[in-house]
């Protein structure tokens, strides 16, 4: 089952005719997803899910009341706007209600590719069986995750806005271990397109992460110049952005807060050389026409109907230029109290690198330590960002411009705002799926304990 235009506008627009209530948004999100999930060097599962959500709000005098159904039968659908309506109408006032969005213009954004909606598990099985080979012949205990999924989105209101978009994606991560489970590799991606998936060559660098990674030696917690890999630095970036919007800075509950009120856009917070945008037009990691809602958003922003920019049209934007702060994101009930423009979150995001790969980095070092990447990522203080977590599936100590020795795994408590004051050099930027990020060197980067963990 997939959706056209025409055919979600149809079921749009026959949801929307049982609405009683003065305005009623409606979000529909088909979801097809294949995945082939293998551990212990086996294949473990395969299999397809395919899920429809369609969620009704209605709204009105300050309130609003959401139901939601997985079933187009009319009575399934009339039962689910009356209980909407039902829940606008116990629902207090709220005193940051704005209006529903009159019709919007959406761009044309082609992230939708038919070879990675008709892949199946004999498309995924080369790059799986290409791990499990390599597990097997090098004695490596391999584990991965091949997916791809395709996703048809609509949103509707009873004003006459309505926006149609079509996605699809791939991805292929895979986890090496040695027989002794003192070394791991990991090594993963995630794009548009099937085609774009490079398993084997995924499944080698994983191996031999793994290789090298083996029996690690003892270091001591303490301040590091550090060569993050891009996937560390998304792992780090992601949290960041959570966590950015206008308001929250006005109302000083964040790093960009000025004392005594307001934010600082304009002013040079981060190290010359960090510049990041979204681009929902990026071929590499691209939006959705519209911003929230529709199928989940993107770094926590919210859906239809409920962050107050949701919905509107998204677009290129420049958040941080050589340092700069140029914009934060700014929804449509703070904007009337700014007295300024909404400016929506548009998905991705794009950080600007330098030349060169990891290896790169190392050159002129002194002493520092190499992540492959984080996981079990906490908040610590939202106020400044800061962060503690594990690195994971290799570290390694770097002296006088070489990488020397793998080490074992460490505690960190940074936070990526002061990761990017302290850049002292990048590589050129990759995807690592919903981002395309440079590795980056940078100094006085906190490990606070030693960790068990492979």
């Amino acid at each position: 089952m997939s959706w056209t235009k025409e055919q979600a506008r149809k079921l749009a627009d026959q949801i929307l005719s049982y609405s009683k209530a003065p305005e009623c948004e409606v979000a529909l999100d088909l979801f097809h997803a294949a995945h082939t999930r293998f551990a212990a060097n086996d294949v473990t599962t395969s299999g397809t899910a395919k899920d429809l959500t369609i969620s009704i709000t209605s709204r009105g005098e300050g309130r609003s009341g959401t139901a939601r159904v997985n079933d187009t039968d009319p009575r399934a659908l009339k039962a689910a706007v009356a209980r909407s309506e039902e829940t606008m109408a116990a629902a207090s006032v709220d005193p940051e209600f704005v209006e529903g969005l009159p019709a919007q213009k959406y761009p044309e954004i082609r992230a939708f590719h038919e070879e990675t909606a008709k892949a199946g598990a004999a498309e995924r099985r080369k790059g799986v069986k290409a791990a499990l080979d390599l597990g097997r012949a090098k004695k490596l205990n391999a584990s991965g995750f091949s997916e791809t999924a395709a996703r048809w989105s609509a949103i509707a209101n009873k004003r006459g806005n309505f926006g149609f978009s079509t996605s699809t994606s791939s991805e292929f991560s895979t986890t090496m271990r040695t027989e002794d489970g003192t070394g791991s590799g990991w090594a993963g991606l995630e794009a548009p397109r099937f085609s774009q998936i490079p398993a084997e060559e995924l499944a080698a660098r994983a191996a031999k992460k793994a290789e090298l990674s083996a029996k690690p030696k003892e270091i001591e917690p303490g301040s590091y110049t550090v060569i993050l890999e891009p996937q560390a630095v998304a792992d780090l970036i992601g949290n960041m952005f959570s966590s950015l919007s206008t308001r929250v800075a006005d109302e000083g509950r964040s790093f960009l807060s000025k004392p005594g009120g307001g934010n600082r856009i304009g002013e040079k917070v981060f190290a010359e050389s960090v510049s990041v945008r979204s681009d929902p037009f990026d071929p590499r990691v691209p939006g959705r026409p519209w911003a929230g809602g529709g199928g989940g958003g993107f770094l926590g922003f919210g859906g239809f109907g409920g962050a107050a920019f949701a919905g509107l049209p998204t677009r290129k934007t420049t958040w941080i230029e050589k340092g700069v702060v140029k914009a934060l994101p700014l929804d449509r009930y703070w904007a009337t109290q700014a007295k300024g423009e909404p400016i929506p979150f548009s998905g991705s995001l794009v950080m600007e690198g330098g030349s060169g790969t990891v290896e790169d980095l190392a050159v002129g070092l002194d002493k520092g330590l190499l992540v492959t990447r984080f996981w079990y990522i906490r908040t610590v203080n939202p106020q400044n960002v800061q962060l503690t977590g594990l690195t994971r599936d290799g570290v390694w100590l770097v002296e006088k411009g070489k990488i020397v020795s793998p080490v074992i795994n460490l505690r960190f408590n940074e936070s990526p705002v002061d990761l990017l004051k302290n850049v002292e050099a990048m590589s050129a930027p990759v995807s690592t799926g919903n981002m395309v990020v440079p590795a980056i060197r940078a100094r006085d980067f906190t490990f606070t304990s030693k960790s068990d963990a492979v």
